[in-house]
């Protein structure tokens, strides 16, 4: 039976606490954080990995990103990761990944519960769930109705390779209740898993066994028997990476596409209906302007019945750029999109809603923290902003406006070349609207705040040729 122990010596190394804040954790060599949630006391939890010793790494952290406590595993399994942690209807923790001991060359999926303090109340594996365990990962873990849990990810008969995608549906001590694989000749995988309303499960991923399709929706009923699969028709290769059930019934998954035509991976979002039929589906040229490509990795509902996702953006292929966030609506309108990040590397994996209505994102850092991928944490405010990291808008070549004066008792700006004239809203740092700015001239210089209260606020440029925001200060 594997065990688990508490690591210490990690590095954390805060930035500025404005707005939101932005927390870094790690060592000069790779950490990664794959999944994050927010607790029932208002603290948070995250999954990931940690270096060198290269394990499975679980981290509790208060409401400011502070850590709390940390669990890794032991030395005596070499290589493991955790992808996926959720907190249980009775505060505990349950995280999701696999462990490689090396003795049988195997990946080994690992489910492992952890107590309110992060002590390990048990671990299970495949080698608990088959008479011969095949090797599995597993990528995603919800807890189901029955307080049982459901897993995702795939069969792998050597280290790291992808066989069938492989659902397990397990009791609350970590039991296996049924174990259900589907796929072909080629590698299938699921990332992503969520029971639905009639009780039977979505699973989100690829197949490569049922070419041309990739990015994959599989739903199934309550005992993991398939009732019917979706995905993307004529295109080469993509995977889909969250999913969440829609208000009507239906789903919505993203991930990513990759044509070739452009040599561009494309940030996409789908819609189906209950039977899994397309209803529309967007792209990162339809989500945020500009000519980069990008990759979805996470999607929610919001409070208030929208939707928030995670990823990055890329350029050619997977060249990884900035972390992204994008709130759209149920038909998949744009309501805000938000970069962050800067001249290195930096990923978004996983983001949810916290309960005062902002949002907390996980992933990982190259561009800041103490060097290689750092875990990185992302508060933000309704609205997407932290004031605490390199904000990067997603524009399409040089702005039409620009800040003259971001910080004092009155902001100036300028704008050029808007031929219906210039039209921005104003919004306060709880993201509600304060005010509008409205110019019938195509160039000109404008000044705003000398009646408002001193603090933060956004300027959001509502004209079609720039479609951008800024964050501003007013002062005494």
């Amino acid at each position: 039976m594997k065990t688990f122990a508490f690591f210490l010596g990690v590095i954390l190394l805060p930035l500025s606490i404005q707005a939101g804040w932005s927390r870094t954790y790690g060592t000069a060599q790779d950490e990664k954080g794959f999944s994050v949630c927010q607790t029932s006391d208002g603290n948070y939890v995250v999954a990931g990995y940690s270096q060198p010793e290269n394990s499975l790494w679980v981290l509790k952290t208060d409401e400011n990103g502070d850590t709390v406590w940390t669990v890794a595993s032991q030395e005596e399994w070499p290589t493991s990761r955790a992808y996926s942690v959720i907190e249980t209807s009775e505060g505990d923790f349950v995280a999701a990944g696999y462990s490689a001991p090396f003795w049988d060359g195997k990946c080994h999926m690992t489910v492992v519960k952890f107590d309110a303090d992060g002590n390990p109340l048990w671990t299970k594996g495949d080698w608990d769930w088959f008479e011969n365990p095949p090797g599995s990962i597993g990528y995603s873990i919800q807890e189901t109705a029955d307080k049982g849990f459901i897993v995702t990810g795939a069969t792998s008969h050597a280290f790291d390779e992808i066989d069938d995608l492989l659902l397990v549906k397990l009791d609350s001590d970590g039991d296996t209740v049924w174990t259900r694989t589907y796929g072909g000749q080629a590698p299938d995988c699921g990332q992503c898993v969520c029971q639905t309303a009639d009780g039977g499960y979505i699973v989100a991923g690829y197949t490569m066994s049922a070419l041309p399709w990739s990015f994959w929706l599989l739903k199934t009923d309550q005992v993991g028997d398939t009732l019917w699969t979706s995905g993307m028709v004529d295109w080469f290769f993509g995977s889909a990476y969250g999913v969440t059930e829609t208000s009507d019934g239906g789903y919505m998954a993203t991930g990513y596409v990759a044509p070739f035509e452009d040599g561009k991976y494309h940030f996409m979002v789908l819609k189906t209906n209950p039977d899994g039929d397309t209803l529309w589906s967007k792209w990162d040229f339809d989500l945020f302007p500009g000519e980069l490509g990008g990759v979805g990795r996470c999607i929610r509902p919001t409070s208030d019945g929208n939707y928030i996702l995670a990823g990055y953006t890329t350029g050619f292929l997977d060249e990884i750029l900035d972390l992204l966030l994008i709130k759209i609506s149920p038909a998949g309108d744009t309501q805000w999109t938000r970069t962050y990040g800067g001249e290195a590397e930096d990923i978004g994996y996983c983001v949810g809603q916290c309960t005062e209505g902002g949002y907390i994102a996980a992933g990982a850092t190259k561009s800041f923290g103490a060097g290689g991928y750092d875990i990185w944490l992302l508060k933000t405010d309704v609205a997407g902003d932290t004031l605490s990291v390199s904000e990067k808008p997603v524009v399409s070549g040089v702005s039409n406006w620009h800040v003259l004066n971001p910080v004092g008792q009155r902001i100036v700006l300028c704008f050029k070349d808007c031929p219906s004239g210039f039209h921005a809203n104003i919004f306060d740092a709880s993201g509600r609207k304060v005010d509008e700015i409205r110019s019938s001239g195509q160039t000109g210089i404008v000044s705003w705040g000398e009646e408002f209260s001193p603090g933060v606020y956004f300027i959001r440029v509502e004209s079609v040729a720039s479609g951008s925001s800024k964050k501003v200060v007013l002062m005494e």
